[in-house]
C-alpha cells in the first residue's frame, strides 16, 4: 500500500506530466496509440499509402471476385490481413537495417518478436478467410448447377445450406430431370417455412411491444429524476 508521502509525490508528478500542449504534439500523441495498427479491426490508410492500397485492393478483388455481402465481408478480411502482412515486412526490414549483427545485445529483439507474433496471427487469419471464401464460392457454383426450381427452394427455405454437403448426403436428390420433380423438391425444401415466418413475426412483435413499454418506463423514471438502468447479458 502506498504511503501518504508516495501519494503526494505521485500527485505532484502527475501535475508536471501534462502531456503535449501544442496542436502538432497532440496529433502525434493521438497517433501513438495506433502507430502500427496491426491489431486494429479497421485499416487507417495514410495519404502516402493510398495508391499502393488501392492497387492491392483491385488486384485481390479481381482474383477473388466476391459476389454478395457475405463474400464481401470475407474479402475485406483478406484485404486487411494481406495489407498488414506487407506492413510487417516493411517494419522488419527497417529494423534489420538498423541492427548491428556483431552487437552483443539486440535492442530490437523484443520488437521483432512482437512482429513475428503479429505475422503468425495475420497469416492464420488470412488462410482462414481464404478457406471460408473458397467454401462460399464452391457452394455458389454448386447451386448454379441445380434446377432453377430447386435453387429457388433452397434460397427461400435454407439460404445458408451447404449444397455440396446436401448433394453428397442425398445422392441424386438434387439431380432432377424434369420440372415436376424440381417442384416436388422445392416444396419439400420450403415445407413449414410459412409457419416459421409467422412464429418469427409474432416474436418480433412481442419484443417491440416490450421495448416500447420499457422506453415509456425509462422516460417516466427520467422525469422523476431517477437513473435509467439497462442491463444486457454478455455472450462472451
Amino acid at each position: 500500500m502506498s504511503s501518504a508521502a508516495q501519494v503526494l509525490a505521485n500527485q505532484a508528478n502527475a501535475q508536471l506530466s501534462t502531456g503535449p500542449v501544442s496542436f502538432d504534439g497532440k496529433a502525434r500523441s493521438a497517433q501513438n496509440a495506433r502507430r502500427h495498427g496491426l491489431t486494429a479491426r479497421h485499416l487507417n490508410i495514410t495519404f502516402e499509402d493510398r495508391a499502393e492500397f488501392t492497387e492491392l485492393e483491385a488486384a485481390l478483388r479481381l482474383r477473388t471476385r466476391p459476389a454478395d455481402c457475405f463474400e464481401e465481408e470475407i474479402f475485406h478480411r483478406i484485404l486487411t490481413h494481406t495489407w498488414n502482412l506487407r506492413r510487417i515486412e516493411t517494419f522488419e526490414s527497417l529494423i534489420l537495417a538498423e541492427t548491428n549483427p556483431l552487437a552483443e545485445s539486440d535492442p530490437y529483439a523484443a520488437k521483432l518478436e512482437r512482429y513475428a507474433r503479429y505475422r503468425r496471427d495475420l497469416e492464420r487469419g488470412l488462410y482462414r478467410a481464404m478457406k471460408e471464401l473458397s467454401k462460399l464460392q464452391t457452394e455458389r457454383v454448386a447451386l448454379l448447377q441445380q434446377h432453377a426450381a430447386v435453387v429457388q427452394g433452397i434460397t427461400e427455405g435454407a439460404p445458408l445450406a451447404e449444397i455440396t454437403r446436401l448433394t453428397k448426403n442425398t445422392g441424386d436428390f438434387f439431380n432432377v430431370d424434369n420440372y415436376s420433380e424440381a417442384r416436388l423438391v422445392q416444396a419439400r425444401l420450403t415445407k413449414g417455412i410459412d409457419h416459421v415466418i409467422e412464429i418469427n413475426q409474432d416474436a418480433l412483435a412481442e419484443f417491440e411491444t416490450h421495448e416500447a413499454e420499457q422506453n415509456e418506463a425509462d422516460l417516466a423514471a427520467a422525469e422523476d429524476g431517477m437513473p435509467i438502468l439497462r442491463y444486457m447479458e454478455s455472450r462472451q
